[in-house]
């Protein structure tokens, strides 16, 4: 075949998998985000959220999503793609013209290697960068709500674990006189009375805290109790509280995997130092580098699949889609529990699913290469023409 017929016709798989791949990440995007959406909502109506705290919220998110979203759009794009070319029997005028199946893989590859990129790219880069400032924007919608939420003659829980009680509080929130404030934490409980109290914010050093004048501080820890007098005390609250507390107020879930790689090989080393267990850090290291690797799998599994010639018409590609990222999926959360459990080791549990999805396409490429029927494919096949077939009889029958 010429090399400039070779380049046209892999230049045309190209264009057919970029719209269904365009619309996959449109589709699963809104798929995935939609219980993030009504959540947005609900923190704007209940709890008073500007829109632009919101929508920030909401960017800061959309890597963690893209992260997933990009392969299974991926592998989408490349059976729809294929299924149609096979479906309006161009696959078989190839073949009649000479040109051999193999031809449609280099623009496969070619797509699958740009996909990879950008998903590693998103999760060295843009899920960190995505969780810090989504932290960043909880912290300020933290500092914006706590004011306005200290009322005086009131028990004030503004805070996670903490009862606040001021006589008076100034209209903007920050100043209070006759203070009394009750916290509790793991077995520790404290009371503080004072003068007056000060709600204090240090955004350079994302720092929230209470200063108090005049007063006095009684501490009960098991069977010790002690009592001292101050003219000046400093209460500090802690990020992971202040973050408790904007995630209590607005609804929404940290992101998980907030670190990039240099943060864990900085953690792991620090865990080493202090002889704590490192096993869940190496997890999330792996897993780091063994998730861009999906689309290459999606890419050698996606392409007998594809070329499968079914009964069950188009809707194969996406229902096909569903199947097998959802099968990627269980073998995702079960290596990953398997590997922070102990059971296997953290390299084996990341890379579980790809080495599982890349035998399963080598072994249908082969059967593809060799025209063999593939009997789970095949049952699959019919099972969809089944229903197909019955709702076609069920349609019929109400009209």
């Amino acid at each position: 075949m010429p090399r400039v017929m070779r380049l046209i016709l892999q230049r045309y798989i190209f264009r057919e998998m970029m719209i269904p791949m365009g619309v996959g990440i449109g589709v699963f995007t809104f798929a995935f985000m939609m219980g993030k959406v009504f959540r947005l909502v609900d923190m704007m109506v209940e709890h008073g959220v500007p829109l632009s705290f919101a929508a920030r919220l909401f960017l800061c998110l959309t890597p963690s999503f893209l992260v997933f979203v990009t392969p299974m759009a991926f592998l989408l794009a490349v059976l729809i793609a294929l299924g149609r070319l096979s479906a309006d029997r161009e696959i078989l005028a190839m073949k009649a013209s000479g040109v051999g199946v193999g031809r449609v893989i280099p623009p496969v590859i070619l797509l699958a290697t740009i996909t990879s990129i950008f998903t590693a790219l998103l999760v060295l880069y843009g899920v960190p960068y995505g969780s810090k400032s989504f932290k960043k924007t909880l912290f300020e919608l933290a500092q914006a709500k706590i004011r306005p939420s200290l009322r005086e003659g009131v028990f004030n829980d503004a805070f996670p674990r903490m009862v606040i009680y001021a006589e008076k509080v100034s209209p903007e929130g920050d100043i209070m006189e006759n203070v009394m404030v009750y916290h509790e934490e793991g077995g520790r409980r404290e009371m503080i009375f004072a003068r007056r109290g000060y709600l204090l914010a240090e955004p350079e050093k994302r720092r929230i805290f209470l200063r108090f004048e005049r007063g006095t501080l009684h501490q009960e820890e098991g069977t010790a109790y002690s009592i001292m007098d101050f003219q000046l005390y400093d209460f500090n609250i802690s990020y992971e509280k202040q973050l408790l507390l904007a995630r209590h107020r607005t609804g929404m879930r940290l992101l998980e995997k907030e670190m990039s790689v240099a943060d864990l090989k900085e953690k792991i080393k620090d865990y080493i130092r202090r002889g704590k267990s490192i096993r869940p850090l190496l997890v999330e290291l792996h897993f780091k580098f063994a998730i861009p690797f999906a689309a290459l799998v999606f890419g050698l599994l996606g392409i007998p699949l594809g070329l499968y010639q079914t009964r069950s018409g188009k809707s194969w590609g996406f229902v096909l889609s569903i199947f097998v990222v959802l099968i990627y999926y269980v073998m995702y959360c079960l290596g990953k529990a398997m590997a922070a459990g102990g059971l296997i080791p953290p390299w084996s549990g990341a890379w579980l699913p790809n080495l599982f999805m890349a035998s399963l396409g080598g072994y249908l490429l082969l059967k593809a290469s060799r025209e063999s029927p593939v009997l789970a494919l095949e049952l699959l096949d019919r099972l969809m023409e089944g229903i197909r077939t019955v709702s076609k009889q069920i349609a019929s029958e109400r009209r």
